[in-house]
């Protein structure tokens, strides 16, 4: 929905940004309301405004976690210029850039589980703004971190706790901006605003690298004016300001984007299949269903489209309807209403006869059962649907093994791929200055990491309307397989011949990231669970990304420590191949466990089922492939 139409709905009950669906009159009848909403909103528009309140907030998230890559060499020259690498550039230790990393990493695993659940249960509204909060918060005390007078505090303690407390707020963001979106999107566009959402992200990554380098920019002249190296011996206190002022000016500026999006976030609606499925206000969905999405769009000839169509399951194949009405439109239904049936009344409260007749999973009249531990066990393990849990969980571990091991670890990669600017052909080695080493890390990361990123995030947009997310998922695996194994065995000699095809590979490989898995491990879990698990199903998918991206920082900082500084930095030279290689391992292995697992979101005219259908879980899938087979037959 545009901007044009959004401001141009009716004034009673208007909301900056999304419509609120949640208040309505009683002009239909409550057995029909719940089938024309559910139809409304399969076959609307584009929904703009849902994409920009969810990806603002996104944005945020993304700026907030991949904007250490760019401080932590700062906060090094600041707090630990004595730490210094082989070149002379001082670094964190790897003790505190490692708790850095894990702190953030393990407080958006918890951000991830607990706000999923506590979005089930409260409802999504409620959880929807509030996770900002705790970003900005998070942000603004990280940016007051110091060591004290005459370091009476260890500075890296407070950075790793307001870290860890950004993280739960960035870990919330996932499973609430992927549910609420899919929940607000039509059946057609649902996987492309997915996909616009998470381009948030890539988005985030290059701003906070194009931000961090006009800083560096900015501040050229306080950095160089009293001494190129900003060290110590030189007393250049000046120099140490302008950097101290530089990581927390860069940090900082991540809390504009979540400023600005807390207007959206805070007036946005309750998801409408909350309300239909949860809270049970069929009666209050009509009208605003109607204000907000306009009803249904119309064919190519102008006319209406069917507004009460036939059962989801009975439309793709034919199966046998067990609901007696035939296709109805909006003035058949607004006149045959009763007065009986005008009377505010819950579907829980008073049973219709649509409730008396059995119903299959993915009928628009379905309504399917509350949340409970009984229900849940049934869903879960009785019907067999821990299989796509797990099978969404193992493939974003896999993935975010690798994805987080290239990513949060660039600066060292990056300073292995690009020529050193302190080898001067002679085999002598000096300290690049400050400025040069700032510079470099922020422009080179830019080039390898955030160029790629958006490029496939961008082609996946595109991409998306044509393939299903698990096809797309599957061949990613496969593509960054092979990527990982040619630049894994090709590594050592690249560096030495030919660091142009090095940066290549990197870059091809974060495309086929942004192309494949990256994108689809956050989709399908917002597609395939009921509305009742749908926010702690994906939470607890998302929270196992992020424990393999826990793994992989712990797996890089200790399993293979070479000792002291020089020592350290000929291994990763030597080796990190052989690091590249074991992330293909788990490339194998997250394609394996996306095609046994995984289950198909689209049916076999390629098309998006509704959210209603994939809630019927493995059981419905299953029996709509069986007879896909016999219609073949």
């Amino acid at each position: 929905m545009g901007l044009r139409k959004w401001i141009s709905r009716p004034m009673r009950g208007h909301h900056l940004g999304v419509e609120d669906l949640t208040r309505g009159d009683e002009g239909v009848p409550a057995t029909k309301r719940r089938k024309w909403a559910l139809n409304t909103i399969d076959s609307a528009p584009f929904q703009t405004w849902v994409v920009v309140v969810a990806g603002i907030g996104f944005l945020t998230d993304s700026f907030a976690l991949f904007c250490l890559n760019v401080v932590t060499p700062m906060i090094g020259y600041v707090y630990w210029s004595h730490n210094t690498n082989k070149d002379g550039t001082p670094q964190l230790p790897s003790s505190v850039k490692t708790a850095l990393m894990c702190s953030t990493l393990a407080g958006t695993m918890f951000g991830q589980v607990a706000f999923g659940f506590a979005a089930d249960v409260l409802g999504r509204r409620k959880m929807y703004g509030l996770e900002l909060v705790i970003v900005i918060a998070g942000t603004f005390l990280m940016i007051m971190s110091s060591n004290g007078e005459k370091n009476s505090m260890a500075v890296g303690g407070w950075l790793i706790a307001w870290r860890t407390i950004m993280g739960i707020g960035i870990g919330a963001d996932y499973p609430l901006s992927a549910v609420i979106t899919a929940e607000f999107a039509p059946r057609k566009h649902r996987a492309r605003m997915l996909s616009w959402v998470f381009f948030a992200q890539p988005i985030g990554q290059l701003l906070a690298n194009v931000l961090s380098l006009a800083a560096v920019y900015g501040f050229e002249s306080q950095i160089t004016s009293e001494y190129p190296s900003c060290s110590l011996g030189d007393q250049s206190i000046g120099c140490f300001k302008a950097i101290d002022r530089l990581w927390r000016l860069v940090v900082g500026i991540g809390m504009i984007p979540a400023m600005i999006a807390l207007a959206f976030r805070f007036t946005i609606p309750e998801s409408p299949r909350y309300k239909l499925d949860i809270l049970r206000n069929v009666h209050t969905v009509f009208e605003d269903t109607k204000d907000y999405y306009g009803g249904p769009e119309t064919d190519a000839e102008g006319g209406e489209l069917e507004v009460l169509p036939t059962s989801p399951l009975a439309e793709e194949h034919n199966l046998s309807r067990v609901s007696t009405s035939s296709e109805i439109g909006l003035d058949e239904v607004i006149g045959n209403d009763s007065e009986s049936e005008r009377r505010p009344s819950s579907v829980q409260q008073r049973p219709t006869s649509y409730q008396q007749i059995q119903l299959p999973p993915g009928d628009p009249n379905y309504i399917p059962p509350l949340a409970s531990l009984a229900d849940a066990k049934d869903f879960f393990i009785t019907q067999g649907n821990w299989q796509p849990l797990l099978g969404t969980s193992l493939s974003w571990l896999f993935l975010d093994f690798a994805f987080y091991g290239l990513g949060l670890s660039s600066p060292e990669i990056v300073r292995h791929i690009w020529k050193n600017p302190a080898e001067d052909g002679t085999g002598s080695a000096s300290a690049p200055s400050v400025f040069e080493s700032l510079r470099d890390n922020s422009l080179h990361t830019l080039i390898m990491v955030s160029i790629g990123a958006v490029i496939g995030g961008a082609a996946m947009i595109k991409i998306i309307r044509y393939a299903s997310p698990k096809v797309i998922q599957f061949w990613g695996f496969l593509v960054l397989f092979l990527l990982f194994i040619v630049t894994g065995s090709a590594w050592t000699k690249l560096l030495d011949v030919s660091r142009s095809g090095l940066i290549v590979l990197y870059v091809l490989s974060q495309i086929a990231f942004n192309l494949g898995p990256n994108v689809t491990t956050f989709i399908i879990p917002a597609e395939i669970f009921p509305t009742r698990y749908r926010c702690t199903a994906h939470g607890i998918a998302a929270a196992s990304g992020k424990l393999g991206s826990w793994l992989v920082q712990v797996f890089l900082a200790y399993a293979f420590k070479a000792g002291d500084q020089d020592a350290q930095y000929e291994w990763e030279r030597e080796n990190f191949g052989h690091v590249l290689q074991v992330m293909s391992a788990f490339m194998v292995a997250g394609a394996i466990v996306t095609y046994f697992l995984v289950p198909e979101t689209r049916d076999h005219e390629g098309k998006s089922r509704t959210l209603e259908v994939l809630a019927g879980g493995k059981k419905v899938l299953d029996e709509l492939n069986k007879q896909r087979v016999l219609e073949e037959d």
